[in-house]
């Protein structure tokens, strides 16, 4: 074997122990640790945000200084598909709509395989330091890692601690490029002897037989540095690396200098040019030439030494001596040479060279892997601001176990996966103009949800758009009009035991105080006495039927509260709101005065008051989120409830309904319940300080394309840049923005015309009917209520 072109592949990595607390021993005195980031939005931010995450990052670069150096590694890698898909696949269930799921969750699968999910970008800072023991290396570096994790936090960008186990994956995946097998490692092994660290590591071969380039296991790979030429970078350069479809991985072995050494060395410098000067102005004179003509790079020189010298001593910049590397990856010699030509491109662009690092290959490789060792003699000086500019962020990703599919990412083409229960808040609001897909993608969440779990799902819906896709998931669809024969009472309460200490009747009781102001109307609503008498007559009539073997036969009616109305202690203070209240119980708005004599507890249910008037639609909205509490305390501690709510600004603009939306958005969270308000009138949403609250506590927003007025509103709200709101100028359907927690995400979703899936959520009228007709001639319906 030639040891100086095939090599040991233990024996190229450069360590000596690695530590399960993820303390490394390089070799001799010194010792290192790794941190792991995220990303955060910074391509599309606004210009306030990028400074203030550019300031954040120039903060940790100036952290460490002359007795640390660091190492930043920017490495994509090839992510097990099998396991990704494993995410995304929907499994079958025992009922009858295996169907529509295999269909979507092959669409999933589809879009999994055929997008850029199957790759991740890993980001890795490693720091080194010279110590007279472990002990006092372990304390050193931890104290490190502890103030770099608090430093990203403070940007959001969430930072943490790799062990020994999870160091050496990272390491695992650096030299395997190519395997599909995934880590395998115990301590245990180690610890018993004859194994080490390395051979779980380590690479299957290596061979380093041409200067610029060398084989690793069934592939080949290389190593080159950058030439910075431009006097500006932007800062995109690291995006753009990683952007190329090659396995790249970009590293900067930085030295910070002493401050009071790097002043020295600049006015150093800045007295070798002047003395340059000088020596032109010399040669200028005694050539007969004007001694104030100077070359052009002298001049350029000096402006440059003078202006880092004041930035040294008065401008929070640091200055560093950094090498910078880029490794890559490819299948083939063929593929591995087109990669470097793409890389070739995408350094010229930003105004900078790539070149080979001939004959430096193996100590070039070593130098790559994220341990804070570098042999690679190649040094640049660059000031904070400078090395700043290679800021490794660009969009963040959701791709969440358990999630529900919204998109793709429109920048990397990744799909968007997104599980809201794991939101502090999931409330969410889908905003519109119409026909941008609103009310497509609500109902995509609504089968979503329902084929991958047990949740309960309500809908109301003012417009009667959501028929077919509840009557297919066998629904039930509640029609409330005048004419109608299926009834809801807004008297009903829960008969379970709701597991709460809270008193039902209580809560009851605020409804139907609601329920006879809204009934009342007028400027000024009830009086506290008229409110104080409706809370005893509710009390009295909820006591009287819990105490004689409730059931929902038994149910209280709006009758029975009237009839309490008129007893002798209240008669005279309620006689204005009996007089109301008696056209729902005898008089022509009575659809309210019956039991429920609909399957209300069925998982799917869609309450339809298309047919109502103006002033029952505002009581039956005030009904239907009565049920929705009753199906939300019901359901407490065992599953949650989805509650859709579409031409949302109709419950805000009338105050009882407005107020009892305020509370379902505050209070549903605790109960497992997750409302979702559906609306193309974004002012109605900032109508009073009140319903703001909507907005402010709802940590999903799911926005497509926006009229111009209610642009400016929600961009100044939400404080989108004015890249992001791009996304939502007259943008074309399924395109937008998605707001999940701290995330704003630009999304979009072409889903597949020819599905049954497609032709089940769309809501378009020129292809509706057409697609009806399709339904019913490929899929049986069952209908659970008239």
């Amino acid at each position: 074997m030639n040891t100086n072109n095939q090599t040991s592949t233990q024996s190229i990595l450069p360590y000596e122990t690695m530590f399960e607390d993820g303390v490394c021993h390089i070799s001799g005195k010194t010792y290192s640790m790794t941190v792991e980031f995220g990303d955060t939005n910074y391509q599309l931010a606004t210009y306030d945000e990028k400074g203030s995450k550019f300031a954040s990052w120039s903060d940790i670069l100036n952290y460490f200084d002359n007795s640390i150096k660091f190492q930043f590694t920017y490495e994509s890698q090839i992510v097990n598909k099998k396991e990704l898909i494993g995410i995304v696949k929907i499994d079958e269930r025992d009922d009858k709509y295996n169907d529509i799921r295999k269909e979507y969750s092959d669409y999933r699968c589809d879009l999994l395989v055929n997008g850029k999910n199957g790759r991740s970008i890993k980001r890795y800072l490693t720091f080194s330091l010279d110590a007279k023991s472990l002990k006092t290396a372990r304390a050193k570096l931890n104290t490190v890692a502890n103030e770099i994790t608090r430093m990203f936090s403070e940007f959001k960008v969430h930072c943490k601690k790799l062990d020994g186990k999870e160091r050496l994956e990272a390491l695992y995946h650096s030299c395997n490029p190519f395997s599909n097998e995934p880590f395998l490692f115990d301590w245990a092994l180690v610890k018993k002897g004859g194994y080490s660290t390395k051979d779980f590591i380590a690479c299957p071969s290596i061979s380093f037989k041409t200067k610029s380039e060398f084989e690793i296991g069934d592939g080949y790979g290389s190593v080159t540095t950058i030439n910075i030429l431009a006097g500006e970078l932007s800062d995109g350069i690291i995006s753009d690396y990683l952007k190329s479809n090659g396995l790249v991985s970009l590293n900067f072995h930085i030295e910070p200098f002493d401050q009071l050494k790097a002043l020295k060395y600049v006015r150093g410098k800045l007295s070798d040019v002047q003395k340059m000067k000088i020596d032109e102005q010399k040669k200028a004179f005694r050539s007969g030439y004007d001694s104030d003509v100077l070359p052009e790079y002298i001049q350029i020189y000096l402006e440059e030494l003078k202006e880092l010298l004041e930035d040294l001593n008065s401008r929070n910049e640091r200055l560093f001596n950094v090498t910078l590397t880029v490794r890559n990856y490819s299948p083939t010699k063929e593929s591995n040479k087109l990669q470097i030509e793409t890389l070739k491109r995408v350094t010229q662009k930003n105004n900078c060279k790539l070149i080979q690092l001939d004959y430096m290959q193996k100590q070039a490789f070593a130098s790559s892997l994220p341990l804070g060792y570098n042999a690679v003699p190649i040094f640049r000086d660059l000031r904070t601001s400078s090395l700043a500019v290679f800021i490794p962020f660009s969009t963040q990703e959701i791709f969440q176990r358990g999630g529900t599919y919204y998109g793709l990412n429109s920048v990397t083409k990744n799909m968007i996966l997104a599980n809201r229960k794991s939101l502090k808040n999931p409330n969410g609001l889908w905003l519109g103009t119409p026909g941008s897909g609103k009310s497509f993608s609500v109902k995509r969440e609504i089968v979503d949800v329902f084929l991958t779990s047990d949740d309960d799902i309500i809908i109301n819906d003012p417009e009667g758009e959501y028929h077919p896709i509840v009557i297919h998931l066998g629904g039930q669809v509640i029609k409330i009009s005048s004419a109608s024969q299926q009834y809801v009472n807004p008297m009903d309460v829960p008969l379970e035991d709701i597991g709460d200490s809270e008193n039902p009747i209580s809560d009851k009781s605020d409804f139907i105080i609601s329920l006879c102001e809204l009934v009342v109307g007028g400027k000024y609503g009830l009086t506290s006495e008229e409110s104080s008498a409706i809370d005893k007559c509710t009390r009295r009539l909820y006591n009287s039927f819990f105490q004689n073997n409730p059931s929902a036969d038994t149910m209280p009616i709006l009758g029975d509260l009237l009839e309490e109305m008129r007893k002798a202690d209240v008669v005279e203070v309620l006689s204005r709101v009996a007089n109301s209240l008696e056209m729902y119980v005898t008089g022509s708005h009575n659809i309210f005065n019956h039991r429920t004599n609909v399957d209300i507890n069925n998982r799917l249910v869609c309450f339809d008051v298309k047919e109502l008037g103006s002033q029952l639609k505002k009581l039956a909205m005030l009904v239907i989120q009565e049920q929705v509490w009753n199906r939300v305390a019901q359901n407490r501690d065992v599953k949650s409830t989805h509650y859709y709510c579409d031409e949302f600004h109709l419950l805000l603009r009338d105050e009882q309904t407005a107020k009892y939306v305020v509370e379902i958005w505050k209070r549903f969270r605790k109960w497992g319940g997750i409302p979702n308000g559906i609306t193309q009138n974004v002012k109605d949403l900032l109508a009073s300080p009140e319903i703001e609250n909507i907005h402010d506590n709802s940590d999903f927003i799911y926005m497509l394309n926006q009229a111009s007025g209610d642009r400016m509103i929600l961009q100044d709200k939400l404080n989108i840049s004015d890249a992001q709101i791009k996304y939502v100028t007259n943008s074309g359907k399924g395109k937008g923005l998605i707001f999940f927690g701290d995330v704003i995400l630009p999304f979009e979703d072409e889903f597949p015309e020819d599905t049954l899936m497609f032709k089940l959520l769309n809501t378009d009228p020129n292809k509706k009917k057409k697609e009806d007709t399709a339904i019913s001639e490929n899929t049986e319906i069952e209908v659970t209520a008239s």
